[in-house]
């Protein structure tokens, strides 16, 4: 395939990808994960609720988990970002967030004081007399940030099952052509990763520190392909996945030259002229929906 008719067919692709997306946003799944979020969110909200007292004794809740910060966030006026939380409370944990690790009495404190200032007096008014909420406050409270949470839940979980079953799938279709899988760690040497040989999840030195890859795939030549599977929404997300993409090639090619080569697996909204950049960049494409070009890949190069 000359060089016109390869970007040609990634630009069909590009579009199909962007079809295949759009049925999936009025699928029945996308309505189950829909419900499944709404149901998670009244649950983060019932919690957060119970372990802060409702919301009168926060430090006690955050040193139990740090998780209630989600919903603490979503009650400011207006909800804010993790990293905008940040700007505003420098004790902000944001790990602690993400794996409801425990957070210090200190930062505790000054994220309680950071959210009395900044919070939403409509939705949290009792505050304001020092008492109990009533029933209708805390169903008034449900009706605000639930949705909220919900629209969050549902985007964060879609993603992650996509790119959870667009790497499974990388991985038996290697596996099934009789690749072998080794144990992931670091790769200092190509020749930790032998002929017909894949990690999942490792990590690949560079000149600084060493960039994470999702599939490392071992081709004759003592040459190995460092596979990043992108799944994207939007085409301004797409931006952000296809340069973290340049960045990492851009690293390894410095680090390795043509013993490393760089391929990204993409699935969902792309522009063209992201896929584009990628090529540019020599960043050999595939597509989810097409991994039978994949395959033949593989076999050209001998695999």
């Amino acid at each position: 395939m000359n060089v016109v008719m390869l970007r040609e067919y990634h630009r069909d692709q590009a579009a199909i990808a962007k079809q295949i997306y759009v049925r999936s946003l009025i699928s029945a799944q996308a309505g189950q994960d829909w419900r499944n979020a709404h149901t998670t969110a009244r649950r983060q909200v019932a919690s957060a609720l119970r372990a802060t007292h409702y919301l009168r004794d926060i430090p006690r809740g955050l040193e139990a988990s740090g998780t209630h910060l989600t919903v603490l966030r979503h009650l400011m006026a207006p909800p804010i970002s993790q990293d905008q939380f940040a700007l505003l409370c420098p004790d902000y944990p944001k790990r602690a967030e993400l794996t409801g690790r425990r957070v210090s009495a200190p930062a505790a404190a000054g994220i309680a004081a950071a959210f009395h200032v900044g919070r939403d007096r409509v939705l949290t008014r009792w505050l304001d007399g020092s008492r109990q909420p009533s029933t209708a406050e805390v169903r008034n409270l449900m009706r605000g940030v639930v949705p909220l949470l919900s629209v969050q839940n549902t985007a964060t979980v879609r993603r992650g099952l996509m790119s959870v079953e667009q790497e499974g799938v990388v991985v038996a279709l290697l596996t099934n052509r009789g690749w072998t899988r080794q144990t992931s760690g670091l790769i200092s040497n190509l020749t930790d990763v032998s002929a017909r040989h894949f990690l999942h999840k490792t990590r690949f030195a560079t000149k600084t520190r060493p960039q994470e890859v999702d599939i490392a795939c071992g081709l004759p030549g003592t040459v190995v392909l460092a596979m990043e599977c992108k799944v994207t929404n939007d085409e301004t997300n797409s931006v952000k996945r296809i340069n973290d993409v340049l960045k990492k090639a851009a690293a390894w090619q410095d680090h390795w030259g043509s013993f490393v080569r760089t391929a990204a697996l993409l699935q969902g909204v792309i522009a063209y002229k992201d896929v584009e950049r990628l090529l540019d960049g020599r960043v050999e494409v595939f597509w989810s929906h097409d991994l039978a070009h994949f395959e033949a890949w593989l076999t050209h190069q001998g695999c």
